[in-house]
């Protein structure tokens, strides 16, 4: 337990280095009490510069690691005691339409333009999910239930990647020339930026309200990954049992890929808050838990983003990847607009 806890604390003090001077820099630059410079930009800009300037340390990677795959979700469930059980089923209520028109859309629009290019149909559809419904996650996850191979998952993750990180800073500046309300914003991020980490970062950044409404809008999309799993893994395998293959198996989701515990904890957070359970000491000391724990973990994205391996990724797939973000991005956007949800 002791050489578990060790091997974590340097690249935990190095995220929390990060975090100090980010959150210092927020509370110093505000017009009128109001944010101007977002922590989650300061120290997603930091980790990035430090990563690919100055190097990441072998010794710092297990506690980076633990940031970004825990303390994000730790600092996302947190984030529940900020709302109510009500606000959260609304917000999410109203977004299933778009959420579900968007996933369906892009998949087949996705993978379309990726064969075109002369991609294989299986880096086609992990483009598709990684794109419409949760980034490298759903990518891992599908990419067994299709029978994808190393380097289609490979290829996928760092487009994928790419065009998340790029949203972190188009999203906000569109939003602002556009002046978005914080709600339109918060959805649109919610709907169309790709990772969790990613979508919670181009809200912040955007403001406190858009985080919130985009974290709510994007852990209902997740909620998709499951369904979306099963009918693509039973296409594959029917095609591969139409065509002779003895060899294919049927893919699976689990509970936890179905149902992600942070959901639920962001969700019972929400319910205790709107019964009272919580006073408002604890519910201060909860926000500032969760804002500190998300300026951590998203310095971790950022020391986590290797700028040179990025050029591995190849033309044709960088261009898919592309039209991929921008489809989504438009068509979320049209959605949005004249379904009035945001």
């Amino acid at each position: 337990m002791g050489v578990s806890v060790t091997k974590h604390l340097p690249g935990l003090a190095l995220l929390v280095a990060i975090a100090a001077p980010a959150m210092l820099v927020q509370s110093w630059i505000t017009v009128s009490g109001r944010t101007v410079v977002s922590a989650v930009a300061i120290a997603i800009v930091i980790g990035v510069l430090l990563r690919n300037l100055a190097g990441f340390p072998d010794a710092c990677k297990p506690g980076v690691s633990l940031a970004v795959k825990r303390l994000l979700r730790i600092g996302i469930a947190l984030l529940g005691a900020q709302l109510s059980l009500g606000q959260v089923l609304r917000t999410g209520g109203k977004a299933v339409a778009v959420v579900a028109l968007c996933i369906a859309l892009a998949i087949f629009a996705v993978r379309f333009v990726s064969m075109r290019m002369g991609l294989s149909d299986r880096l086609g559809t992990l483009l598709g999910v990684g794109t419409s419904i949760c980034g490298v996650s759903a990518i891992v996850a599908t990419a067994p239930a299709i029978e994808a191979k190393q380097e289609e998952t490979s290829l996928a993750v760092a487009t994928i990647t790419v065009f998340g990180l790029l949203a972190v800073v188009i999203y906000p500046l569109l939003g602002r020339l556009l002046g978005l309300t914080d709600g339109f914003f918060g959805t649109w991020a919610g709907t169309a930026v790709n990772d969790t980490s990613q979508v919670v970062a181009t809200g912040l950044i955007y403001s406190q309200r858009a985080g919130e409404v985009a974290t709510v809008v994007k852990l209902t999309r997740n909620l998709f990954m499951a369904p979306v799993i099963v009918v693509l893994s039973s296409i594959y395998l029917a095609r591969a049992q139409s065509a002779g293959d003895g060899a294919a198996k049927q893919g699976g989701v689990s509970l936890r890929t179905a149902l992600p515990l942070f959901v639920v904890g962001f969700v019972a957070m929400a319910l205790l808050n709107s019964l009272g359970a919580f006073p408002a000491a604890a519910l201060d000391f909860f926000r500032k838990v969760s804002t500190w724990l998300i300026v951590i973990a998203l310095g971790g994205v950022g020391v986590e983003t290797n700028l040179a391996s990025l050029r591995t990724i190849g033309f044709r797939p960088f261009y898919a990847g592309l039209c991929a973000a921008t489809f989504m991005a438009a068509v979320s956007f049209a959605l949005i607009a004249i379904l009035g949800v945001g």
